[in-house]
């Protein structure tokens, strides 16, 4: 034995390097799946306002014939066409 300690080899092998700098990700971290279901959300809630501005776009369109086809006067249509898509 000596009273010197021994040192240790001034470069590491490669392998015992990589292998401390991988990192490791959850599988079941939940984060994921609540980050997907709000964007389906906010994507749902886009494409209703959008299908409701279309909608509305078409009727306000719509000639005295069409709108007494479906039932409806010009002034119910003008007032359904005025609406704004984010709310009912």
């Amino acid at each position: 034995m000596s009273a010197v300690p021994e040192k240790e080899p001034a470069i590491a092998p490669l392998t015992s390097g990589v292998q401390s700098m991988q990192y490791r990700i959850p599988q079941d971290s939940g984060g994921a799946s609540r980050a997907q279901a709000l964007l389906q959300s906010a994507w749902h809630r886009l494409s209703s306002w959008h299908q409701k501005r279309e909608t509305r776009r078409v009727l306000r369109d719509l000639t005295d014939d069409e709108l007494l086809d479906i039932g409806i006067t010009r002034a119910e249509a003008r007032k359904e066409a005025a609406k704004s898509p984010f709310w009912d």
